[in-house]
């Protein structure tokens, strides 16, 4: 019964996973979660929060992490606006400091202000070590409506 309930856990996870490309991570990044979003582009609403997931394992230790958000609007990387709180506010499995073979699940609230023009875009997200070094990068194209 275990194995059958282990089996349907990675099977939701693997139907729920969102694609992206990664960007240049130095951690093993093994899945980016946007809510709905199971094809590219990623339909999302300006108005509204998202919460944007992703699973990663360290392979250097870090006491801080910074999250950075750009958007790529016709060729424009532009940063995302408003702050982020501290990252380490944002770790859903694991904790801060980061320790070298961790396995790390982030949940971070993005901000979709209605004031947002309706564009195509990639959106390039960023998780930076104490060194602002890149520790998670990844790309999800995204449709804002």
């Amino acid at each position: 019964m275990l194995k059958v309930a282990i089996a349907c856990a990675l099977l939701f996870v693997a139907v729920s996973a969102t694609p992206y490309r990664d960007c240049g991570s130095t951690a093993a990044l093994t899945a980016v979660r946007v809510p709905g979003c199971n094809a590219l582009p990623c339909i999302v609403y300006r108005g509204t929060n998202v919460t944007v997931e992703y699973d990663f394992t360290a392979v250097d230790p870090s006491t801080t992490l910074t999250t950075d958000v750009k958007g790529v609007i016709s060729g424009a990387t532009l940063p995302w606006p408003g702050q982020f709180p501290p990252a380490c506010e944002d770790v859903k499995v694991g904790d801060c400091p980061v320790a070298v073979a961790e396995p790390i699940t982030m949940a971070t609230v993005l901000v979709l202000s209605p004031a947002f023009p309706s564009v195509n875009a990639k959106a390039i997200w960023t998780l930076r070590n104490d060194n602002d070094g890149p520790i998670v990068c990844f790309e999800v194209t995204v449709t804002l409506l």
